[in-house]
């Protein structure tokens, strides 16, 4: 196994355009009609899908309202207790856990599409391998990204997980990054961050003076440029391959499946 020469400890790593490709349709009228009869059969009775729909966006505002007043700007509220409040609004009482188990049923009716994306499992588990701790610090909610992360079977694949609604703030902020960084018992100059956005991702990062890799993927923000002058790194797509010949300063590629991958030099690929 090639070593790698950067001087890190750990690779924070951001989730969907960066690790899963990902698509919903949150305000789709099919997705509220599902969640009307799904809610309904829990004692409910909202008289269609519409009306769901506005209680929703109403409780949504009123709670990042109560949110922004207590952290700021950058509050990330968690959905579970909205989804318990729709439910109580409408006349029925179910557990926190029910409301959990509704917050997720939403967002896996609302997704069209989720996927990892090519040789990110191989990645991680050779940057960990590397010695490098793979650990996710993202912008989301522990009701959707918790079950996704089991169902494509890669909570494995992480030393940690911090969510930004377990947290209570998202990022850019920097006490996000600094709780992960606390939490970890790491210093910024020994992690560098690999995400998606440069708002959110690189320049949340370089704000705690972290380095940042850049992926510039179907997900980035639209208008974005595809290069951030604030990047330690900048790369073109989900390419895990340029993402490792940096890390190991010299050109590799990904040989083999899972946890048994390993990189070998690119000549070495190319005259295979």
């Amino acid at each position: 196994m090639l070593p790698i020469s950067c001087p890190y400890k750990a690779i924070f790593c951001d989730l969907y355009g960066t690790i899963f490709d990902i698509s919903t349709h949150e305000d789709d009228a099919s997705v509220w009609e599902s969640m009307r009869a799904y809610m309904n059969d829990r004692g409910t009775h909202y008289a269609n899908g519409a009306e769901l729909y506005e209680n929703y966006l109403h409780e949504m505002n009123q709670a990042q309202a109560r949110g922004e007043r207590d952290k700021g700007v950058h509050v990330e509220i968690d959905f579970v207790p909205v989804w318990k409040t729709l439910y109580e609004r409408s006349g029925a009482e179910v557990s926190d856990e029910e409301a959990y188990s509704t917050s997720t049923y939403f967002h896996q009716t609302s997704m069209s599409l989720l996927e990892p994306y090519s040789k990110v499992r191989e990645f991680l588990a050779i940057v960990r391998r590397l010695g490098l701790r793979p650990i996710l610090v993202s912008n989301a909610q522990a009701s959707y990204t918790r079950p996704d992360l089991k169902s494509y079977h890669f909570t494995e694949y992480f030393d940690r997980i911090f969510l930004s609604s377990d947290f209570g703030i998202k990022k850019p902020d920097a006490r996000f990054f600094q709780h992960a960084l606390d939490e970890c018992g790491l210093s910024p100059h020994e992690v560098v961050y690999m995400g998606n956005e440069i708002g959110c991702d690189v320049l949340g990062a370089r704000g705690v003076q972290m380095d940042a890799i850049y992926l510039h993927t179907p997900l980035s923000v639209p208008g974005d440029p595809a290069c951030s002058e604030h990047a330690t790194l900048n790369v073109e797509g989900a390419d895990y391959e340029a993402v490792l010949s940096w890390l190991c300063k010299t050109p590799v590629r990904i040989e083999g499946d899972g946890t048994s991958a390993r990189i070998i030099p690119a000549q070495s690929a190319q005259s295979a």
